[in-house]
């Protein structure tokens, strides 16, 4: 009881957030009359074991705002999913990935690589513990069992480089060899088709483009086709970027010219009359020994984006921004960057993590409805040997601004 009384205050508590206030202020929300309430919903899942998890979980989109192929329908939607509890679908985390599924094209993965399906399959698994009672973490390997009903859908194994479907039953030696691909669950279930009503009937209620979280309960696993059950949790409209005409780049464009480049889900649409560009290097951020010195850097970055507002600006540095792991990329938060243009993240060998877009997270929600355009993208081409030899490729007016960061780092401690 004590807990779920400070869990309600800490709710109640949250309406005074600093990115919460700041979110408010920039649509003319602060003198608005701020009201919470708190809604306490029972845990969709199942008991298997010590253990309390939904077969499925995730956050679904009637738009899909980025698409790898051509032929992916951006009015069918789109669904970010993982195994477990959703927290790992919604938040975006530093060391995993989920199932990614544009519902025109469910099967059709970003790359059939089997070194990249095992690269950026799902590699632990949130739960609730019922012996400890207690939210857990695990690697999904130390959950999995052969006796798991659904595990046939969920997961595949692999075998000389290559994934299979489970036919025969697994000893605990086969555990190691399997990966969370869902391939099984999309073929042989109605839930891609049930997405798409789902997001459909919602949106056409709604007036509006619409994102779910969801959980997904596999009725019958030892059928052929198994049925299933789609619980909402809950609806809100879909942040999104505005429609803009077409833009057509250079035919012949000289790689000399090229400071970035990206063939990755670029989203829609440009930004125009860039003054300024805030540039963390990523020789320079990794290079910072201690977590607290990435938190001034952070900070200072706030600074800037507040002494920046009226301003069009973008920023671009290493890894993935917003992630709670500063290893992995600049930890910071949407109150840190609401005034950018856009947030370009930069990836490549020695600089950060192989681009991961951050579809459905709360991250990429702030940013789409602030109009701040998400951009995944690879180290400069060619890649300087320097940071000084980037600038000689920016106008003049933004060589000036990187003399003024410095000057504001400094500043800012």
């Amino acid at each position: 009881m004590e807990a779920l009384e400070k869990s309600i205050a800490r709710v109640y508590s949250s309406i005074m957030n600093p990115t919460a206030l700041l979110y408010r202020r920039s649509k003319g929300l602060l003198d608005y009359d701020e009201r919470m309430a708190v809604l306490i919903q029972v845990v969709q899942g199942e008991q298997f074991g010590d253990y309390y998890l939904p077969h499925a979980s995730g956050v679904g989109f009637s738009r899909n705002q980025y698409r790898w192929a051509p032929k992916i329908r951006i009015e069918d939607g789109f669904v970010r999913m993982v195994w477990g509890l959703g927290t790992r679908a919604v938040d975006r985390v530093g060391n995993d990935y989920p199932r990614m599924v544009a519902l025109s094209h469910p099967t059709l993965r970003p790359s059939n690589d089997p070194k990249s399906i095992r690269r950026y399959s799902q590699q632990y698994v949130d739960l609730i513990d019922l012996k400890t009672n207690e939210l857990k973490t695990l690697q999904i390997h130390d959950v999995f069992k052969p006796n798991y009903p659904p595990l046939r859908y969920l997961a595949q194994i692999e075998q000389d480089g290559y994934f299979g479907t489970l036919r025969t039953s697994l000893v605990n030696s086969d555990i190691k060899r399997l990966f969370l691909t869902f391939e099984e669950f999309i073929r042989r279930t109605p839930f891609a088709e049930r997405m798409r009503t789902i997001l459909k009937t919602l949106e056409s209620k709604y007036n509006a483009p619409v994102d779910m979280e969801f959980t997904v309960h596999i009725i019958n696993p030892e059928a052929a086709r198994p049925e299933i059950k789609i619980t909402i949790l809950q609806c809100r409209p879909q942040g999104h970027l505005f429609e803009m005409d077409q833009v057509t780049l250079p035919a012949e464009l000289p790689a000399s010219d090229v400071i970035l480049s990206s063939r990755f889900m670029v989203p829609h649409g440009h930004v125009t009359g860039i003054e300024y560009v805030l540039f963390v290097t990523p020789e320079g951020y990794f290079s910072l020994p201690t977590a607290n010195e990435r938190s001034l850097l952070e900070r200072a970055i706030g600074k800037l984006n507040a002494a920046l507002a009226g301003k069009s600006f973008i920023c671009i540095g290493p890894g993935r921004w917003g992630s709670c792991n500063t290893d992995l990329g600049v930890h910071i938060d949407y109150a840190d960057i609401y005034n950018s243009k856009a947030l370009i993240e930069v990836a490549g060998q020695g600089i950060g993590p192989a681009p991961e877009p951050s579809l459905g997270t709360h991250f990429f929600q702030d940013l789409l409805e602030s109009q701040i355009y998400p951009w995944l993208s690879s180290w400069m081409t060619p890649k300087p040997s320097s940071t000084a030899s980037f600038f000689t490729k920016l106008p003049t007016a933004l060589k000036s601004f990187w003399r003024w960061t410095a000057d504001c780092w400094t500043a800012c401690g």
